[in-house]
């Protein structure tokens, strides 16, 4: 398929190969996977290749966006996984996975972009959020203008993960004036970060810990 699928059966691929390679070699029936290393050093050079065929350097626009993107998924997965942990159930998980499929989506969509040939990015992902941020802000009180990033695991790890999502939009802006890419997609990921704020208080509220809100230095010293 494209890009993405591609890099996951060669990445597949010559993981086995290196494996049955170093079994021949040591003449044993049996080893320790996670002593084998395999790479393939085709990336060596700072070069690889697009879904296109076209071999660009790995610092392009286009590797950046993918890689943010790519990202972005891990910190949400992440996110996930400390609110399954956490010793009451955490509503937003199942929407969650979603963000991550939809991601691959766009990652998609990222590796396919030619200048001038936009591919379509389904507004509905982005009313989705809206309709969600809505659900869960109807639960918590007005925030604050300063939340520092912390209370809890699961709340920390959704503001990581809003701090990687602004990024890959960031990444994403010069496909979109260039006409590469849809700009539903970079709408998509402004109001992500909007959704994966709101969650964090929520995930903070599931877990009884307090939001951490920043104290202008006058007013501290005025409480002493």
């Amino acid at each position: 398929m494209e890009l993405v699928r591609s890099l996951w059966r060669k990445s597949t691929f010559l993981y086995k190969s290196g494996v049955q390679a170093s079994l021949r070699h040591s003449g044993s029936t049996t080893s320790n996977v996670a002593e084998v290393a395999v790479f393939s050093r085709d990336g060596d050079s700072g070069l690889t290749i697009t879904d296109a065929g076209d071999t660009k350097p790995k610092d392009d626009i286009i590797f950046n966006a993918l890689g943010a993107t790519d990202e972005l998924s891990s910190y949400i997965g992440l996110a996930r996984e400390f609110a399954c942990d956490g010793k009451v159930e955490h509503p937003y998980v199942d929407k969650l996975k979603r963000v991550q499929m939809i991601l691959f989506d766009l990652s998609h969509a990222i590796s396919k972009s030619i200048p001038g040939k936009t591919r379509p990015f389904e507004s509905k992902h982005t009313k989705d959020l809206e309709e969600w941020i809505l659900e869960y802000a109807n639960q918590l009180p007005p925030p604050e203008d300063y939340i520092i990033p912390g209370g809890g695991k699961a709340c920390a790890s959704l503001h990581v993960a809003r701090t990687v999502c602004r990024r890959a939009e960031r990444s994403i802006i010069t496909l979109v004036r260039d006409g590469a890419l849809d700009k539903e997609a970079q709408t998509y990921l402004n109001r992500l970060s909007d959704f994966l704020l709101t969650i964090s208080r929520i995930a903070a509220k599931c877990d009884q810990r307090t939001e951490n809100i920043y104290i202008p230095r006058a007013e501290v010293t005025e409480e002493k």
